[in-house]
């Protein structure tokens, strides 16, 4: 029975882990959300579990927001309602699989990233023969095709033109694998005591380099590394801040993908923002970039503060200007007009609650270098509307048996899964 109940477990966590990938037209689509959805709640309610008194009243709170939304733009938006399913998709996950998250989620980006580097180096070796590859479902059943030819998606690894020389993994591009592997190494440094070398960091490590991602490294040097060291004996820190330190330094400096790449964006940040003032673009479809993103998407919050525009993104500079259709990839500033002042709020405040359990039940320090990775990791992707995510905004939902102490995660096999 137990074993039956951890294998349904592992594929409803699988069914959020990939629509959070958001790689393929199956893991995207409304129908695999409701389904994802239906199935949770079916398992959910049949184990005997309640809605907590709080979480009705965040879904009340909820409905009347988007009352106030409809009052004051004239319409409701249905995508108001997927968000919804998202929110409660995302609570009972939590919080029936919340002992299990963590070993989880670690092995399974484990093995994915064990996957994906052989394939990435036949990416580099054969790119369009790998694309005929992967892309062998997707050219043989034509509702499976997603974002035309540049793109190739066979579940566990994915071809994007705009990255052929770097790898994607099973995510919808580099920067979005990025943002599961820093991540988990974040769950490893918990799950293994602070060892920075075992053969889940090896691969992790290996796996982020060859995403020759800015916003990755960036996390991994800005918010992993200090997560690890604030988690030694202070005289160990000092050690490995001298050893490693200077060599991130200059990694970070010489590399073209890190800080000049970050220098580049922000001198051009001023760009697609007067071009949102004037009007006037050759441009078909264009990204704003992380900075112009923020920058606009503060102009936009500036004139709602306070609840935001909701799913009303037609209210906002979101799409087409002028013909050009813009892209916002700051997930951050992007929810941050979603859900103004008092859902950035909301958002801080949970995050921050989350981890500080977390770092009393799993015996660790300095769990606001999670929070502070999260962030800066929505900085550059949109992972704060998806279930990983959401889900730990929704921890604090519910009450914690009181076996969930310090000692469980250590002392028991429930949580380990090596």
């Amino acid at each position: 029975m137990q074993i039956r109940q951890d294998k349904m477990d592992y594929i409803l966590f699988l069914m959020g882990f990939f629509i959070t990938a958001t790689a393929n037209a199956i893991t995207i689509s409304n129908a695999f959300l409701v389904f994802a959805f239906a199935l949770t709640a079916y398992i959910f309610f049949s184990r005997g579990y309640q809605i907590d008194k709080a979480f009705i009243y965040f879904v009340i709170a909820y409905l009347a927001i988007t009352v106030i939304y409809f009052l004051k733009f004239g319409y409701i938006d249905l995508r108001s309602f997927r968000e919804l399913i998202r929110f409660i998709h995302a609570y009972m996950l939590i919080k029936m699989i919340w002992r299990k998250f963590i070993p989880y989620f670690t092995k399974t980006v484990y093995v994915l990233s064990i996957i994906s580097i052989p394939l990435y180096f036949l990416q580099l070796y054969d790119y369009e023969m790998m694309k005929s590859i992967i892309g062998i479902v997707e050219h043989n059943v034509p509702f499976l095709d997603y974002r035309e030819d540049w793109y190739e998606n066979l579940i566990i690894f994915t071809l994007n033109d705009e990255g052929m020389y770097r790898n994607s993994g099973f995510a919808w591009e580099p920067k979005g694998f990025g943002t599961f592997l820093t991540l988990a190494m974040f769950f490893r440094l918990i799950e293994n005591r602070f060892k920075l070398i075992d053969k889940y960091m090896l691969v992790y490590l290996i796996a982020t380099i060859t995403t020759f991602s800015t916003a990755t490294l960036s996390v991994v040097f800005f918010a992993v590394f200090p997560f690890y060291i604030f988690n030694k004996p202070p005289a160990y820190r000092i050690i490995t801040a001298i050893a490693i330190v200077p060599i991130m330094a200059i990694v970070f400096t010489k590399a073209d993908f890190l800080e000049k790449k970050i220098m580049q964006e922000y001198n051009n940040r001023y760009k697609w923002v007067n071009f949102v003032q004037e009007k006037e673009s050759d441009e078909k479809d264009q990204s704003l970039g992380r900075f112009g993103s923020l920058i606009i998407d503060m102009m936009d919050l500036k004139k709602e503060p306070l609840l935001g525009y909701g799913s009303q993104k037609f209210e906002r500079t979101q799409f087409s200007v002028g013909g050009v259709r813009l892209t916002h990839v700051n997930g951050l500033s992007d929810f941050m007009v979603h859900y103004g002042i008092v859902g950035t709020l909301f958002l801080l405040i949970t995050l921050s609650i989350t981890f500080k359990q977390w770092s009393v039940i799993y015996n660790f320090k300095a769990w606001y270098w999670i929070v502070i990775g999260i962030l800066a990791t929505s900085f550059a992707s949109t992972i704060l509307f998806y279930p990983i995510y959401l889900a730990f905004m929704f921890f604090p939902f519910f009450k914690k048996e009181q076996e969930a102490n310090s000692k469980l995660f250590y002392e028991t096999k429930e949580l380990r899964w090596n």
